[in-house]
């Protein structure tokens, strides 16, 4: 059992991680090509919170899957487990773009032209602000989501 959890976590893992370094990938390379020092900041930071969210969504995702195991509803459990890193994925997305609003309104600067001439402060503040969201949010969106499912 332990085994096929190592396997379907792996694979979970290699395909969320991979679509989410693709839409981030066209992100910025939208901005420039190839990326700068401030871009590839902003970029491996995204890629690191949403890995991060990932662990933080899975450990609850688990226990889950170990639940329905236990109870011999493994299906379900896969399905439910899946389900968790659907939303993990959605609300990356949705907190990048937050991110991304924040800084507009806050910043009285063009990000992507800032971006684009490798300014590091802009670069910093965007990652920090959508590591500082993920850190902060993902506990409670998994309070959340395990309230909804019991």
């Amino acid at each position: 059992m332990h085994l096929l959890i190592i396997i379907a976590t792996l694979i979970i893992t290699l395909v969320f991680m991979f679509l989410t370094y693709l839409l981030f990938r066209n992100y910025f390379y939208s901005i420039i090509f190839p990326l700068n020092t401030a871009t590839r900041i902003f970029f491996i930071s995204a890629l690191f919170g949403s890995g991060m969210s990932l662990y933080l969504f899975s450990e609850s995702g688990i226990s889950l899957l170990n639940h329905y195991y236990e109870t011999n509803h493994l299906g379900l459990g896969i399905g439910v487990f899946l389900v968790g890193v659907f939303i993990c994925f959605c609300f990356n997305i949705v907190i990048f773009r937050t991110t991304i609003l924040i800084n507009k309104i806050s910043i009285f600067e063009n990000e992507h032209a800032e971006l684009a001439k490798g300014n590091l402060l802009i670069a910093g503040i965007q990652s920090i602000t959508f590591l500082i969201f993920i850190f902060l949010l993902s506990g409670p969106l998994i309070q959340l989501i395990l309230n909804l499912i019991q």
